[in-house]
C-alpha cells in the first residue's frame, strides 16, 4: 500500500460546509483513514469509531443549538418550553401564551381541540410560524451570555465576536459632508495642488473646491518674545499658587 498516496486523499472528500449536508458514516470513515495513516496507524480505525464520531458530533450539536435557541427564543412548546429540546432548557414564556397553551391543552384532553401532524397545538404551532430563522446576531448575542459549548474552538469564537454585525455595512457610503457641502464628485476623486514644489492631495470638499476654509492654514505664528510686563504677570500667578495652601 502506497501510504503517500492515500494520506493525500484526506483533502479529496468534500467539506460538509461545502456539501451543505451532515457527514454520514462513510464520509467520516473515509476521512478518518487518511489521517490515521498520517499518524501511523497502518491498521486505520476501529470498525465502530466512525459510527461513535458520528453520534458524538451529532450530539454535540445539538446541544450548542439547544443553548443558543433557549437564550434568544420565546414561547417554546410544550408546558415547561422544553419540548424535544432535552432536559434542563427552557424557553422563556410569556403570560398570554402560557394561558393560551394550558387552555388549550385542557380542551385536547376533553376532545374538544385536535393537534395538527406535528403534535402542536394551534398557540404553538402559530409561535413556530412566526419565529424566525437563527441567525449570526442570535449566536452572538448567546456567546455574550455565557459559553454554548464552543469554548473548545477558540477560532470560531473570534470570528463571531469580533466580526461585523448584521446590517453594519449596509449604510457604509452613506456619508456625513464636512458642514453639510457635498463634494461635486461625490467623493470619489482626490485632486491635487502643489504647496512649495510638492504635490499635496486634498479632499474633494475642500477649500479649493468650494468648501469653506475651517482655519487658516497658509500663515506661520511667530513669537514676538516677552518683556518686564509679562514677568511680573507670571510672578503673580506663581504667588497666587503658593498662596493656597499658606
Amino acid at each position: 500500500m502506497n501510504l503517500d498516496l492515500e494520506i493525500r486523499k484526506r483533502f479529496a472528500q468534500p467539506l460538509a460546509v461545502e456539501s451543505g449536508e451532515f457527514p454520514d458514516v462513510g464520509m467520516i470513515g473515509g476521512r478518518m483513514m487518511p489521517f490515521c495513516y498520517e499518524a501511523g496507524l497502518v491498521s486505520g480505525h476501529a470498525a465502530d469509531a466512525a459510527q461513535f464520531i458520528s453520534v458524538a458530533t451529532e450530539t454535540f450539536i445539538k446541544e450548542v443549538l439547544n443553548q443558543i435557541f433557549s437564550r434568544t427564543r420565546s414561547n417554546g412548546p410544550g408546558e415547561a418550553g422544553s419540548a424535544g429540546f432535552g432536559v434542563g432548557t427552557t424557553w422563556v414564556q410569556t403570560r398570554q401564551y402560557r394561558k393560551q397553551l394550558n387552555e388549550e391543552e385542557d380542551m385536547a384532553q376533553h376532545g374538544k381541540l385536535t393537534r395538527d401532524k406535528n403534535g402542536l397545538l394551534p398557540v404553538e404551532s402559530k409561535a413556530a410560524r412566526e419565529r424566525g430563522p437563527l441567525s449570526m446576531a442570535d449566536l452572538r448575542l448567546s456567546l455574550e451570555m455565557g459559553d454554548t459549548g464552543m469554548s473548545s474552538f477558540p477560532l470560531l469564537m473570534v470570528g463571531v465576536m469580533s466580526g461585523y454585525r448584521e446590517g453594519e455595512l449596509e449604510n457604509w457610503t452613506d456619508y456625513t459632508w464636512v458642514d453639510d457641502e457635498e463634494p461635486i464628485s461625490n467623493g470619489h476623486d482626490w485632486y491635487t495642488s502643489n504647496v512649495n514644489g510638492h504635490e499635496v492631495f486634498e479632499l474633494p470638499n475642500g477649500p479649493s473646491n468650494g468648501g469653506p476654509d475651517p482655519m487658516d492654514i497658509d500663515s506661520e505664528p511667530w513669537w514676538d518674545g516677552t518683556d518686564v510686563h509679562d514677568m511680573d504677570m507670571i510672578d503673580g500667578v506663581l504667588e497666587s499658587c503658593l498662596a493656597v495652601n499658606s
